[in-house]
């Protein structure tokens, strides 16, 4: 009788250890709402640049990119993108093009998603260059830490990771 009251007791002290430890995974320290707060102004001051160090295509192992020219710049209502492409195009793209993903203009249906529980904002917009539509999917992290996915009418789609920083004033 002793050994099923000890471990009814033991199964009680576990029970609440771990629901007393899962409460406290939602709870978000001041410093980490202080950053997401940073990062919300400047998501909001729409001056900001995305500089990926890695491509993830969709067929293949990630690409290293650190010394390669890439950017997303956001500047107003207005984007100017260059990311180099590495997958499959199925149509378009003449000889001589660049190959990579270039997109300079208005961010068409822009759409932030803010989660402050979750810690990152979401930005999606289009964009389209000649007659490829481009759909692109920003993920941004208060550490500035950026994910980019984009699809194409025309390409498989490709991933990115690099780091979100405040625009340069000569950009």
């Amino acid at each position: 009788m002793k050994k099923i009251a000890l471990f009814r007791y033991l199964l009680l002290i576990m029970c609440v250890t771990l629901i007393s430890c899962g409460g406290s995974r939602n709870q978000i320290s001041d410093s980490d709402l202080k950053a997401y707060e940073k990062l919300q102004e400047l998501v909001n001051s729409r001056g900001f640049e995305i500089e990926n160090q890695w491509a993830l295509p969709l067929l293949g192992g990630r690409v290293n990119l650190i010394g390669n020219t890439n950017f997303i710049r956001f500047k107003g209502d207005s984007v100017n993108i260059f990311l180099p492409y590495f997958g499959v195009r199925q149509s378009g793209g003449g000889y001589g093009e660049g190959g990579g993903i270039e997109y300079e203009g208005p961010t068409k249906n822009l759409e932030i998603i803010e989660n402050r529980n979750n810690q990152n904002i979401r930005i999606q917009f289009e964009g389209s260059a000649g007659t490829e539509s481009l759909k692109f999917y920003l993920k941004l992290y208060p550490n500035g830490n950026a994910e980019t996915s984009v699809n194409s009418s025309q390409r498989d789609a490709i991933s990115y990771r690099g780091n979100v920083d405040p625009l340069k004033e000569n950009e």
